[in-house]
This record gives C-alpha cells, structure tokens and sequence, in this order.
C-alpha cells in the first residue's frame, strides 16, 4: 500500500511538475511575444504620425517644383540687349526741349559774336547735338540696364523661394523615407524576437512535458520495485509482455 502511493504519488507529482513548467513556458513566451508585437505596432504608428505631420512639406515641393521649373526656363531666356534707334532716343522725355533750349543758346552766343550763319555756328550746333545724343544715350542705357537687373532680380528672387518650398519637400520626404526604412527594420527586429521567444516556448514546454512523462516513468518503476520487494523479477508487468509471454521491465 505504502509502495503504492510513493510510486503514484512521485508520477503524478512529475507529471504535474511539469504541467506547470510548461504552461510557465508558454505563458513567458506568450508575454514576450505580444511585447515584441506592441513594440512593433507602436514603432508603425509613429511613423504614421511623423508621415501625417511632414505631408503638408512634401505636399508643398511636389506642387512647386514644375513652377520651379518653368521659372529656371524664364531665366535663362532673359538676356540684355540695348539698341535704340535714333527716333527712340529722340524720343526720349525732355530729349526734345534740352535739344531746343541748347540750340538757342548756341545760337544766343554765336550770335553776340557776329558769328551767324557761320562756320563756327554750325560746327557749335554739331557739337552740341553730338554730345547731347551721346549723353542720352549713355542715360537711356543705364536705365535700360538698371531696369533689367531689377526684372532679373525678381525673378532670381521667384526662382530662389520656389527651390526652397521644393527643397523643404525634398527633405520632408527624404526624413519620411528614412523613417521607413528604420522602421521596417525595428519592426522586423520585434518580430523575429517574438517569433523566436514562441519558439522558445514551444521547446520550453515540450521538455518540460517530457520531463514530466520521465517522472512517471520512473515513479511507475519505483512502484515496481517497492511492490515486490526491490525486485524487478516479480514486478507488474506494465508495459505488457514479450511474444514469448515474459514481462517487459524498466531498464
């Protein structure tokens, strides 16, 4: 009777053991690899959110950049050029009455000279015409120059602040790309580390099942022993017996 119970009891009490120990094992890895599954989640949602908050970027260089374009193909059309016609300059505002104003004064003085109708006179008034041609010119120039400069810089201006909204996109989407593919990798990283602590569960719990299973066997065989008197001659034959009707023993 005692034989019986240390037998029984030490088989159920490994069989129980690990019972235990395997449902621990599965249990951890179970809580591992939902940790491992949260932090991947949480790693996914932040890069949503760092997406969600850089669009409005990305958006801004993607809608600029064919302007950008366009305004890189408008500078390099402008080029300066300044040639006047003659009637263009006389044109010019106050041109007409400087003209008037200096011929009489040339006038005025030649004739206080006695000098009118003269050689002298006509080669004053040439001169005069000549360097008031001359003087137009070089203002009209200059205003034609400052004129495009101020127009060149405009648009070097438009061009500058259109690179950077595309440039700020650029970025943006740069950041986001990176942000993916560090992403992917954290989470492919807790991933694995979940898959294998399920693994490691699994073989955890099935040693521990079979050490259990040992146990039994083992109890089976004490109680074997102890039923008959230490010897293994007179044991129940548990495990059924041979083709030829002998007992099969624990080993």
């Amino acid at each position: 009777m005692v034989a019986a119970a240390v037998g029984i009891g030490t088989a159920v009490a490994g069989v129980a053991g690990s019972a235990m120990s395997s449902s621990a094992a599965s249990d951890a890895a179970d809580a591992q690899a939902q940790a491992a599954n949260n932090a991947a989640q949480m790693q996914w949602q932040q890069f949503q959110q760092m997406q969600k908050n850089l669009q409005p970027y990305m958006s801004a260089g993607e809608y600029n950049l064919p302007q950008l374009g366009n305004q890189l193909g408008n500078l390099s059309r402008m080029n300066f050029s300044f040639n006047p016609t003659q009637d263009q300059l006389e044109q010019t505002p106050g041109y007409q009455f400087t003209l008037q104003q200096g011929l009489k004064g040339v006038d005025n003085a030649l004739s206080a000279k006695g000098l009118n109708l003269s050689g002298a006179q006509a080669k004053g008034i040439s001169q005069y015409t000549t360097g008031l041609a001359d003087q137009t010119y070089q203002q009209q120039y200059q205003n034609a120059l400052q004129q495009f400069m101020t127009n060149y810089g405009l648009q070097s201006d438009t061009y500058n602040r259109l690179a950077g909204l595309v440039n700020l996109g650029e970025n943006a989407a740069a950041g986001v790309g990176n942000a993916g593919l560090q992403t992917a990798n954290n989470a492919g990283n807790f991933l694995t580390s979940g898959a294998n602590a399920q693994a490691a569960g699994m073989i955890g719990s099935a040693n521990a099942i079979n050490s259990g299973l040992g146990s039994a066997a083992q109890g089976g065989l004490l109680y074997s022993l102890l039923n008959n008197g230490g010897s293994p001659a007179g044991a129940n034959t548990i495990y059924g017996t041979t083709s030829s009707g002998n007992p099969i023993y624990f080993q």
